[in-house]
């Protein structure tokens, strides 16, 4: 045991130590104030730029802005609450999260409450609140039937070719475009749809129309002519293509063609197992989704929140459903081979648009695109041509946007 005499040492020499760590923070935090202050008087007052003033000094251009900025942010007065960092980190919540409404100084009122939390957490308490607005946002919306938008095609499924609906969207008034259309290749059942790798027993739905490469094609390329005038100015196309083959030279010739730039070219991270048929050297576990924007415009990025990673990690729902269906958890038929994960199409619904804005799924088969749209605020018009799918996914938009006033045509 750790006699009492040295464990009343230890304690006194511990507080001393305290006391001390605490005035040098104290004296610390000044110095920031104070270090921002001067590189403010030099850029505003001298008009000193903020390059040449970092090189004098020989210290980071971004954390002297930091300091500048947050020195500006908070004058003298507004200096008494929290210390320089709680500041520095509302600033920076406040720029990177607009929409959340909120002041400078009731953001640094909660990170203040947040004692001991890292800037990742204190970044995700925000963005959380942010989501919940959001989701606020559309209930409201929702409930007053604001997501008609006022024209007949729009919050409506359509049983029908899309190139007989885009023609009477609106010119500039679809904001994204989510086009995940037959990839062709893949084997067909004599009675028509996809062969499923165990399609007897996966239980998952393999309906489709347009198999072959060349079906396949046909009903894709005509989305660069069709949808361009649609588009909305920082809009944009994302065009889903199958993993493991390079991208198909007609479909960026084609684009370039009617006035498309492709911006991206990003991974989509399935996380599938490997399948057990092993007569191919390389099977896909991923799936390309290309980024197209108008000629010469620059894509517009909405939410801060959200990553910024080439490769979108979000699992496929048919390993898990194929379990759940065995199982009895799930139903048969209840998701398709190719269905995206709902995780998926919220992260780019929140990336390319604002609530409000228009989403339109030309081969919305599940329509998990625009169910996302739906419970996030935004507008949205569905098409799909396959009968079977067209009746499947239709009531999967009903059910999950019965407050959106969502009907079939």
């Amino acid at each position: 045991m750790i006699p009492h005499q040295t464990r009343a040492a230890s304690s006194g020499a511990v507080n001393d130590k305290l006391r001390r760590l605490s005035n040098l923070l104290k004296s610390h935090d000044k110095r920031c104030w104070d270090i921002g202050d001067l590189v403010a008087e030099l850029i505003d007052q001298h008009r000193v730029s903020l390059g040449y003033l970092a090189r004098q000094v020989g210290y980071s251009k971004a954390r002297l802005s930091e300091l500048h900025l947050t020195s500006r942010a908070f004058p003298p007065a507004d200096r008494d609450e929290g210390n320089f960092y709680d500041a520095l980190m509302a600033r920076r919540i406040w720029t990177r999260l607009p929409r959340l409404g909120a002041s400078l100084r009731s953001i640094r009122g909660s990170i203040i409450q947040m004692k001991g939390k890292r800037p990742r957490q204190i970044k995700a308490h925000f963005v959380a609140l942010l989501l919940e607005r959001d989701r606020s946002h559309a209930m409201a919306t929702a409930a007053n039937g604001d997501l008609l938008g006022g024209h007949g095609l729009i919050g409506r499924c359509h049983h029908a070719d899309w190139r007989a609906v885009a023609p009477e969207l609106p010119d500039g008034s679809v904001k994204l475009i989510i086009a995940d259309p037959p990839f062709g290749g893949y084997g067909w059942q004599p009675a028509g749809g996809y062969i499923s790798g165990r399609a007897d027993t996966s239980g998952l739905r393999t309906d489709s129309d347009s198999n072959t490469e060349d079906d396949a094609l046909l009903v894709t390329l005509p989305l660069f002519k069709m949808c361009l005038p649609k588009l909305a100015k920082g809009g944009c196309l994302l065009l889903f293509q199958p993993g493991a083959k390079p991208d198909r030279r007609e479909v960026l010739n084609e684009a370039e063609q009617y006035g498309w730039d492709c911006l991206y070219g990003l991974t989509w991270l399935k996380n599938t197992r490997t399948p057990t048929d092993c007569s191919y050297p390389y099977v896909p576990s991923s799936e390309r989704l290309l980024v197209f924007t108008r000629h010469g415009e620059t894509l517009e990025w909405h939410e801060r929140g959200q990553p910024r990673a080439d490769v979108l990690e979000f699992d496929s729902m048919t390993l898990g459903a194929t379990l759940s269906m065995d199982r009895g958890r799930q139903d048969y038929g209840s998701v398709h081979m190719f269905q995206k994960p709902h995780a998926l199409c919220e992260f780019l619904v929140r990336k390319h648009t604002h609530p409000g804005e228009l989403v339109f799924e030309p081969f919305g088969c599940s329509g998990s695109g625009v169910i996302a749209a739906g419970q996030l605020g935004r507008r949205w018009v569905y098409c799909e041509s396959n009968d079977e799918n067209f009746r499947w996914g239709s009531q999967r938009v009903q059910r999950y946007l019965i407050q959106s006033t969502a009907s079939i045509a």
